[in-house]
């Protein structure tokens, strides 16, 4: 991330005398790239640094409200797009949603069980969306997922669905950082052991490292079949997680154990 920005706005080395002063100009596109790769900052270290964090934060939104009304719109990763999957999940009863590169990797990748903790943290948090972690009803089965990479916030209509929740997340649409030309990114959905499903590929976009917000949208998870799922992605500053609609005995006991 700050290499892209260093790469904005770096100028030949110029030698001044101690505690000097210095000034250097930013254009609004580096006052949000700034921005973004902050943002992204705070988010990543929440957990482990929370005052750093919250420092990171402050001076985001410092720059936010007063440069903000003059960012540039936010280049959009090939929004807007829609595909309707089936996605395999097992005995666990969950998925995961994840990034990966476009680049000599398979239309179908298994993700391996060891790769998260899923006893530390898999019945934790809103019963729904566990960060990338979607949690399902269906064990041992199949369940339709439709995918909506947006230009921004959708309307909210929770009048279909049993249970409703938002995140915020990072994907990384171009990886390694700095290559020419950029290699793409596609978001993915894969139960563990399982294979996974392409959803969408992003197009590059400055920074690289960009947070999204994610809602995720369920029925059916008490049935046992035809359980459905919507997820919507669009770019937006990270915020808190929120459960929106609670109505399932499914996210009901996963929130409150057994």
């Amino acid at each position: 991330m700050m290499d892209e920005l260093w790469r904005a706005i770096s100028v030949p080395g110029v030698d001044v005398p101690g505690e000097t002063l210095t000034t250097v100009s930013m254009t609004p596109e580096r006052w949000s790239l700034l921005f973004g790769s902050l943002d992204v900052w705070a988010f990543q270290f929440e957990d482990r640094h929370p005052k750093d964090s919250r420092r990171t934060r402050r001076l985001r939104d410092h720059i936010s409200a007063n440069v903000g009304d003059a960012f540039p719109a936010p280049a959009q990763p090939s929004a807007p797009e829609r595909r309707d999957v089936r996605v395999e999940v097992g005995a666990l009863g969950c998925y995961w949603l994840f990034g990966a590169m476009n680049t000599k990797i398979p239309d179908s990748t298994p993700v391996l069980g060891n790769r998260l903790d899923y006893d530390a943290w898999i019945d934790e948090g809103n019963g729904l969306a566990v960060r990338s972690l979607i949690l399902t009803g269906t064990r041992e089965g199949t369940i339709s997922l439709t995918a909506e990479l947006l230009r921004g916030c959708p309307p909210l209509d929770t009048g279909p669905w049993d249970d409703v929740a938002e995140y915020s997340w990072v994907f990384w649409t171009t990886d390694p950082v700095g290559e020419d030309p950029p290699l793409g990114r596609t978001l993915r959905a894969a139960a563990p052991e399982r294979e996974a499903v392409i959803l969408f590929e992003f197009d590059p976009v400055q920074p690289s490292t960009c947070m999204y917000r994610v809602r995720v949208s369920v029925r059916g998870r008490d049935a046992g079949t035809g359980e459905e799922h919507l997820i919507q992605v669009w770019r937006a500053p990270s915020a808190p997680a929120s459960l929106i609609k609670a109505t399932d005995r499914t996210g009901h006991r996963r929130r409150t154990g057994p």
